[in-house]
């Protein structure tokens, strides 16, 4: 059994811890912005390529106390890090200090290169060389007081990466906090997905890929732990295989909106995903957008005002909840924005609420179901 920290959003934590024990993880404990929990090799591959959820994954392989510069030297050194990396390879390392005896995380981290460097010179006669762009591996250490945790990073580039990427909106919703919010949503894939003002299309994709049951990791060229000396080829194949992928379902999802351009990003991105089969693209304003049939589930990322200025919002979001009362009875919609107060506008009064983040913003997801007349 080894330990592993798998990084996500602020207000994810728990959706996370359940998804991880959904793929076979142990003694998941809760953290801030991360799970701790424990598992074998197999899980740390399944970890990385069926976590929706997750940033980023990384494997413990020291934990230890230290008193001064001396002693950490010698703990960090003392790791058999030749497990892991050739001794002609490349490493980095990253470090999170805090109330700890370093004045900045970068003299923690040169000191821990030194030492790993320092071993390999002593067994090998030569030392690894530093890449900080695309290391053989990839250190981290987390440092709280005179308590340290050496982590490998397991995914490399960041999990919500997924691959089908081609064109990004200028105010795109990162692909962690799109699976999210369907996961919070409770959608069981028994009806149409809508979204009104699509964007470069992430909500939609990720939701086609969850219907679908597409890993989330299926456009991903590559991992992190591809480039450690434990890496197992076959092993990684054999949980690819695992994946019973539908190439036909009795659902659809729709995407529409006002502009061209970020239209044509939405579908160059679906394209490259290759779920246009599945995904129905429309320019259109969206007091004319409706759903095909209901129920739908309707959900959307509204711009905040943050890198899409607004020039009105009250009365933008005013026009959402009155498209949603006029065109889309017996439907269930769900919001997410950072503009609190426009969110007061909508009209519609919220049956469920969440905090979340996208990105660096703090975020509500509300919930609204949607009658005609009033709800007995």
């Amino acid at each position: 059994m080894e330990k592993f920290l798998a990084k996500t959003f602020a207000g994810l934590e728990e959706i996370l811890s359940e998804e991880l024990l959904s793929l076979g993880a142990q003694n998941c404990c809760i953290l801030n912005r991360a799970v701790q929990f424990e598992g074998d090799l197999n899980l740390l591959y399944r970890a990385n390529y069926y976590s929706r959820i997750s940033l980023r994954i990384f494997l413990q392989i020291k934990e230890f106390t230290f008193e001064d510069n001396d002693s950490f030297y010698k703990e960090i050194r003392s790791v058999e890090a030749e497990k892991y990396l050739k001794s002609n390879g490349t490493l980095a390392i990253s470090a999170t200090t805090h109330n700890s005896i370093f004045s900045t995380p970068l003299f923690a981290s040169v000191l821990a290169k030194d030492a790993i460097c320092d071993r390999f010179r002593d067994l090998y006669k030569e030392r690894p060389s530093v890449d900080k762009e695309s290391p053989d591996v990839q250190f981290h250490i987390h440092i709280f007081g005179e308590n340290a945790i050496l982590y490998l990073d397991s995914s490399g580039e960041s999990l919500h990466k997924r691959g089908y990427k081609v064109s990004t909106h200028p105010a795109p919703i990162n692909e962690v906090v799109a699976a999210a919010m369907l996961k919070l949503t409770e959608w069981k894939k028994d009806c149409d997905v809508i979204d009104f003002m699509c964007g470069s299309g992430t909500l939609l994709i990720e939701a086609a890929m969850a219907g679908l049951n597409i890993p989330a990791g299926f456009y991903r060229s590559h991992y992190g732990f591809f480039s450690w000396l434990t890496f197992d080829h076959e092993l990684w194949k054999k949980i690819k295989d695992e994946a019973v992928i539908e190439d036909d379902i009795p659902i659809d999802f729709y995407g529409s909106d006002i502009s061209g351009r970020y239209l044509g990003m939405a579908k160059a991105n679906i394209a490259e995903a290759r779920l246009s089969d599945f995904i129905h693209l429309k320019k259109t304003d969206m007091s004319l957008s409706k759903p095909q049939r209901t129920p739908a589930l309707v959900i959307i990322n509204p711009p905040y005002g943050e890198r899409l200025e607004l020039v009105n919002p009250s009365l933008f979001y005013k026009e959402i909840g009155d498209t949603l009362k006029k065109n889309y009875t017996d439907c269930t919609a769900w919001i997410i924005s950072s503009d609190f107060e426009a969110l007061k506008h909508i009209g519609l009064r919220a049956t469920r609420k969440f905090s979340l983040y996208n990105g660096p913003l703090a975020c509500k997801l509300l919930k609204f179901e949607l009658y005609k007349g009033k709800k007995q």
